[in-house]
């Protein structure tokens, strides 16, 4: 059985709605936004005890909750920290009580984005302060001695006409006869929400435990992405202004490379990851 910690957010959402579609006993959890058939977990205070579910039927939870918005991070370093960090730590080490193996979600922020392709055994040197909450419980974690499985993660996107993800929110802009400004100097590595959800599987599967980068093999900056969707969708209406990630001005810094090595996850467990412009050919019933 499988537990998701935030199953109200975008990645708990899927890997709620994934494991219920292979039909396995699956439970998740919500804080702030209500789902159904879901059960409330106060984060500020979490204790497993209180979900009133039998611990020996699950082998492994999903860490999903997290304030993810760097910004936000920024802003508030005070609440941030105690629920990306503290709240955390708090979590992992009543799983390992449990002996849940505890999956845990990452971010490419770990690196300060001045080489990329960066490798799972890339020294960690974030630059924001949402980073520096990634960096701390992998550290935590790494040091443990015990089992884990550590996902470390870029854009995640998604082909939902109302997900607000990367590329579906691009398409609804163009088609609002919209200008937008994309950066062409910062660069990721897009991943398909259904990608992560079945590697993840794999992962669990196969028994994976430290460190994996999962991410698509490409990297794209912004306004490449979007001046492909604009040309493979044959979209005529709005305008796509390159400019710099500077330009936006925001409260914390943005790691300019980011980009992804996959290798490992690739050559544990086969998966291959959809190519971007195969993702974009899906949203064509988008603009119909």
């Amino acid at each position: 059985m499988k537990l998701i910690i935030g199953g109200s957010g975008y990645i708990g959402r899927n890997l709620f709605e994934y494991f219920l579609g292979k039909n396995e006993p699956v439970t998740a959890t919500y804080h702030n936004s209500k789902r159904e058939n879901m059960i409330y977990f106060d984060l500020e205070n979490p204790k497993l005890d209180n979900l009133g579910i039998d611990f020996k039927k699950i082998d492994s939870a999903f860490i999903c909750s997290a304030i993810t918005h760097p910004d936000e991070c920024k802003r508030n370093e005070k609440s941030s920290y105690e629920l990306n960090v503290r709240s955390t730590r708090n979590i992992i080490k009543q799983l390992w009580q449990f002996n849940i193996l505890p999956v845990w979600f990452s971010s490419e922020y770990v690196f300060n984005g001045e080489k990329g392709n960066y490798k799972e055994s890339d020294e960690k040197n974030p630059n924001t302060v949402y980073g520096h909450h990634k960096k701390a419980i992998e550290d935590f974690l790494c040091n443990s001695k015990k089992d884990f499985l550590i996902v470390r993660l870029s854009k995640v996107f998604g082909l939902e006409a109302e997900d607000r993800t990367l590329l579906t929110s691009i398409v609804k802009q163009l088609k609002n006869h919209e200008e937008i400004r994309c950066a062409t100097d910062q660069i990721f590595s897009p991943t398909y929400i259904k990608d992560l959800s079945r590697v993840l599987d794999l992962a669990i599967e196969k028994r994976l435990r430290g460190i994996y980068n999962i991410a698509s093999s490409e990297y794209f900056s912004r306004y490449r992405i979007a001046k492909m969707i604009k040309s493979q969708l044959r979209i005529k209406s709005g305008k796509i202004i390159p400019c710099s990630i500077k330009n936006f001005n925001f409260l914390d810094s943005r790691p300019l490379n980011t980009s992804l090595n996959v290798e490992k996850i690739i050559q544990a467990t086969g998966f291959k990851f959809t190519p971007i412009r195969e993702s974009i050919s899906l949203l064509e019933k988008m603009i119909r």
